[in-house]
Formats: structure tokens, C-alpha cells, sequence
């Protein structure tokens, strides 16, 4: 008698997860947007600390869109450093 045995993927991978995460740091990120509406009467202080707030919101987005993981980030992180060491070795 043979029994299956589901196999899930880690925490990080499934989208219970991640959008709970994007959700919620959008939502901050949109409070702290509100925040410095209210607050900020200066018009190029507002226009960047908005920018880069909605820039927040942006890679956040991309990451839940994308579904990189941590590993996924060290992984290409890794190959970018040994693609540089290697290029490097081939110059001298």
C-alpha cells in the first residue's frame, strides 16, 4: 500500500505568502505616501519623497509579479560575481 505524500514548497514560494507581504508593504508604503501629502509644504521635497515611494511600491509589485525568491536573489547575485571574476581573469 503505497501513500501520497504532498510535497509544498517552502513559505517563501507560495503566493498565500507573498501577497499577503506585497499587500501589506504597499499598504504602509501608501500610509507613509499620505504622510508626507499631509506634512510636506515644500513642492520639490513632496515630488521626491513621493517619487520614491511610489518607486517602493514599483519593485515591490515586480518582485510579487516575478515570484523571485531569496535564493533566486543570492542565486543570480552569485552568477553576476563569478561572471565579474571570471571576465576579470580573462583581462589579465
Amino acid at each position: 500500500m503505497t501513500e501520497s505524500i504532498e510535497v509544498r514548497p517552502p513559505v517563501e514560494v507560495r503566493w498565500l505568502w507573498r501577497r499577503i507581504y506585497t499587500f501589506g508593504a504597499t499598504f504602509t508604503n501608501s500610509l507613509a505616501l499620505g504622510g508626507i501629502v499631509v506634512r510636506v509644504n515644500d513642492a520639490t521635497t513632496l515630488k521626491w519623497l513621493g517619487l520614491a515611494v511610489v518607486g517602493a511600491n514599483v519593485v515591490i509589485a515586480t518582485l510579487y509579479l516575478a515570484g523571485a525568491t531569496v535564493t533566486d536573489w543570492a542565486r543570480l547575485a552569485q552568477s553576476v560575481r563569478r561572471s565579474e571574476n571570471a571576465q576579470s581573469k580573462t583581462e589579465t
